[in-house]
């Protein structure tokens, strides 16, 4: 049977992601709804995902999730798996990305970057007959 030596493993928590911040080997940070592990220590560039598409990787995936945005909103920056609200939908971001800047084109304008999450249907108010 194979023995674990607990007491090697050093993990450390460094919360959110920050762009300039020295990371070391073994430190774990969260981008989005997801968890990684920094394989390669390395000064954070501008963009997580110019250090995570880099071959080879300065991280790994530890663990997938989502991260709830709220209501979709113009000239905002989405990354994959943020998941926003528009009308009675909810969508998941499948591109990196920022939301065009105009609230009447909507979130159809930026539709190729979104797969529908969960339909759903949106309250208007009590029915009235017209009189």
């Amino acid at each position: 049977m194979a023995e674990f030596k607990l007491g090697r493993i050093r993990f450390v928590w460094k919360d959110a992601w920050v762009t300039g911040t020295s990371y070391y080997r073994d430190d774990v940070v969260r981008f989005g709804g997801r968890v990684y592990i920094c394989v390669t220590g390395h000064t954070a560039s501008a963009n997580f995902f110019t250090d995570f598409d880099v071959n080879p990787s300065k991280w790994n995936l530890v663990s997938d999730g989502q991260s709830w945005k709220d209501d979709w909103a113009i000239s905002t920056s989405y990354i994959i798996n943020d998941i926003v609200k528009y009308g009675a939908n909810l969508y998941i971001c499948k591109t990196v990305h920022t939301s065009n800047s105009s609230a009447t084109a909507g979130l159809e304008a930026d539709i190729a970057n979104w797969d529908l999450f969960g339909a759903g249907l949106e309250w208007k108010s009590n029915w009235t007959k017209l009189t």
